[in-house]
């Protein structure tokens, strides 16, 4: 976020109605500052890549790119998207690639409004769970507005749940707004491996690695519900040399 506190808001709209539009909802929003404005792909392209915003609301059928195509393109982990259109069978698409809301046009101030502050609530979530750190074997982490301290033994396994991560312990699960590769970063690579695209798993936990008939691999915890976790291809391996299998 900005130093003026306000969230960089950017508009990628073709439709010089709907565009102006915006603009007057944007205006009407004291948290928001309209920090910049695409008539299309390309050009929107060029703005994200030069500047960084916290929001943005984009159109889907746009020249050029579609909002989809731009969602795809852009890889800003502090950059996030709310689709405006006028159909809806691009939603399941949308929150897919973790669109953070789904404008079906023509939408009301109090459905963008309601939008926004959804919004709000998740980036500020995001900026301060941020604040990850790692001191004498404890995890400190931001979650449900409140900081947690856990030790890492207490740590089962943390699950990638699209822009957020949940850490799994044996009495409760914390959502964090952090990425799970934020984490690992965080945790000590000689207790905590990732066994798959969406799973890092404490190697204190593991009970058991399995191998079934169709070639794929998991694992089962020690814990209380006896978890049991994919192993990927690619780091069956890895999570095999370090438990001391062959």
């Amino acid at each position: 976020m900005a130093e003026d506190k306000f969230y960089q808001v950017l508009i990628i709209e073709d439709e010089y109605p709907a565009r102006m539009l915006m603009i007057d909802y944007i205006l009407n929003c004291h948290e928001l500052k309209l920090a910049g404005i695409a008539e299309d792909g390309n050009k929107a392209l060029d703005l994200l890549h030069e500047k960084d915003f916290d929001l943005v609301f984009v159109d889907i059928n746009l020249p050029a790119f579609s909002g989809l195509d731009i969602i795809k393109k852009v890889k800003k982990e502090s950059t996030f998207f709310i689709l405006t259109t006028a159909y809806s069978e691009y939603a399941v698409d949308a929150f897919e690639l973790d669109a953070l809301d789904y404008l079906l046009k023509p939408f009301s101030f109090e459905r963008f409004r309601k939008s926004v502050e959804k919004a709000i609530k998740f980036l500020k979530e995001h900026q301060s769970s941020k604040q990850i750190v790692n001191t004498n074997g404890q995890l400190t982490f931001q979650s449900d507005s409140a900081t947690h301290i856990l030790a890492f033994h207490d740590i089962h396994f943390i699950s990638a749940n699209n822009k957020t991560s949940v850490i799994h312990t044996e009495n409760k699960d914390y959502e964090t707004s952090r990425l799970l590769k934020d984490l690992e970063e965080k945790l000590p690579k000689k207790q905590f491996m990732r066994i798959h695209k969406g799973y890092l798993v404490n190697l204190d936990w593991i009970a058991s690695l399995r191998y079934d008939k169709g070639g794929a691999y998991n694992i089962q915890l020690k814990n209380q519900d006896e978890t049991i976790l994919p192993v990927g291809r690619v780091y069956a391996t890895a999570l095999k040399e370090n438990l001391g299998l062959r």
